[in-house]
């Protein structure tokens, strides 16, 4: 089972994203299931795991509305008030009670520095820590991954995921500085990563899959196939290459790297961490009838 672990669903119409600027134009329309379908099913891809845009509750509940009607989105990783431990605890028995909730994310790079090790987040962190839900992070700076090492540490029941392995600075001089820092939270086994967003980090249009390789060697060495993901970061992708062409070239360099480890890191590494069920087929049809 192939699974892109790493798809947004938006509808500005439904709920805004913040976080959006002029640079975003081009992918500031809504985007929904009408428009993945088409391309991972050429793409061959069984399952999605769709991640929050915003941190608002009006994002997610749009989230859980078309999960509901898309056997192919297999999980959600949703956003919570992770601020108030009351309030986080009741809105996650809501979400609890909703069959494809797995995760919580928070754009933490729009946040203070280690707004995310507050005592107040940390005691909705344990929360989450306690109920086995996963806890995905965006790495956009580099404090972000001491951060990342503060929370592991403190909750090593807690599965962590990174987010685009961090953003590495592909083709610029921080490169070893990123490799160094993605190997520090790696030597945590709660942690995980995102082979994702890879041709967002590069800063020209005519990137290829020989761009990506250095990235994802890293990421190899550091975290093994068994604790890495294969994604698109689709429609934010968009930014930067078409579906086939990000998909192609992020799994192409996973295959390209680690041949023998192909279904884990294009499939059952997402299925396992996030507890994906298999998409139940429709039953053969009696042709005696």
């Amino acid at each position: 089972m192939k699974v892109d672990s790493h798809i947004h669903l938006w509808n500005a119409e439904h709920t805004p994203q913040p976080w959006m600027t002029e640079e975003h134009a081009s992918i500031a329309r809504p985007f929904g299931p009408d428009d993945i379908v088409p391309l991972i099913e050429r793409n061959d891809v069984d399952q999605v795991i769709v991640v929050q845009g915003a941190c608002l509750d009006s994002d997610t509940d749009y989230l859980f509305e078309e999960a509901a009607r898309c056997d192919w989105i297999g999980a959600i990783t949703a956003w919570v008030c992770i601020e108030d431990a009351e309030h986080a605890a009741h809105r996650l028995d809501d979400l609890q009670a909703r069959p494809k909730f797995r995760g919580v994310r928070h754009l933490t790079h729009n946040e203070p520095d280690h707004w995310i090790v507050r005592p107040e987040v940390l005691e909705c962190v344990a929360l989450l820590s306690e109920r086995g839900i996963v806890l995905e992070l965006p790495v956009v700076f580099p404090r972000h991954f001491d951060d990342i090492v503060s929370l592991a540490e403190r909750f090593p029941d807690l599965r962590i995921v990174i987010d685009h392995l961090g953003k590495p600075p592909i083709g610029g001089p921080a490169m070893e500085r990123w490799a160094v820092a993605l190997r520090a939270t790696a030597e945590h086994p709660n942690v995980l990563a995102k082979v994702s967003g890879l041709n967002t980090a590069v800063d020209w249009p005519d990137w290829t899959l020989e761009d990506l390789l250095p990235s994802v060697e890293v990421a190899l060495e550091c975290f093994g196939p068994e604790r890495l993901m294969c994604g698109s970061d689709w429609p934010y992708s968009l930014l930067n290459g078409e579906y086939d062409r990000v998909w192609g070239a992020t799994a192409g360099a996973l295959l390209e790297l680690a041949p023998d480890h192909a279904d884990r890191l294009l499939g059952e590494n997402a299925s396992r961490i996030y507890c994906l069920q298999a998409p139940v087929e429709p039953p053969l049809q009696d042709p005696t009838r």
